[in-house]
């Protein structure tokens, strides 16, 4: 008897520091790298605190002025609102996030080396309200202006540590999304069905729609 009575104080004694370190600030920093599953594996009874750190770690997402696109005939559209220049049309590679800001700063279209990945608020301003017929003659979510014909997704320079949470219109629905993964994870829009997202970008490859800056 009292050797099944001091197994068990052993293994209550072992199994009480690993629930204990589930701090308030170690379930945070957990959502940042764990799925909620694996993390009320590991901490049993946090889903409290889970709870919490979606309440006060979510950075909105600030919102552009409505753009005015004009085709400059060159395969590129500038935003005369927003002063960016726009390529025409995505580009079909697809590249880990790391990749597609070296991709874009080595690109040299339209006789400029300025290029680079758009933020999260920079590319939904491409969204159309509406599925519309574009230059590329098919349907999606995009300004008609624009060349878009594929399901592709496309990065942001937009990771989740600087916008955690937004709010946008889907399919006549207004709806929250949340993404608790920091640096680790980025936004994206998929066009085709008017869309944002997140991904985490260790391995995910997708496609890049780069802007520039202008005067």
């Amino acid at each position: 008897m009292r050797i099944v009575l001091l197994t068990l104080v052993v293994l209550f004694t072992q199994a009480v520091p690993s629930f204990a370190k589930c701090s308030q600030k170690d379930i945070c920093t957990m959502m940042q790298k764990m799925d909620h599953f694996s993390i009320l594996n590991a901490c049993p009874g946090s889903a409290p605190k889970l709870k919490a750190c979606k309440s006060v770690s979510e950075t909105g997402l600030p919102k552009l002025p409505a753009p005015a696109f004009v085709d400059n005939g060159d395969e590129t559209i500038t935003d005369t609102v927003n002063k960016l220049r726009w390529l025409k049309k995505g580009i079909d590679n697809r590249l880990k996030l790391k990749d597609a800001h070296i991709y874009a700063e080595n690109e040299t279209f339209a006789g400029s080396s300025e290029w680079r990945l758009p933020t999260l608020p920079e590319l939904q301003t491409l969204l159309s309200p509406e599925k519309v017929v574009n230059a590329s003659g098919k349907k999606s979510w995009i300004n008609p202006i624009f060349d878009h014909a594929r399901a592709h997704y496309y990065w942001t320079s937009t990771t989740c540590d600087q916008v955690s949470s937004i709010e946008e219109i889907y399919q006549g629905k207004l709806q929250k999304k949340t993404c608790q993964k920091g640096d680790s994870a980025a936004w994206l829009i998929l066009f085709k069905v008017g869309s944002t997202l997140w991904f985490l970008t260790k391995e995910a490859k997708h496609h890049v729609w780069l802007v520039q800056n202008v005067q």
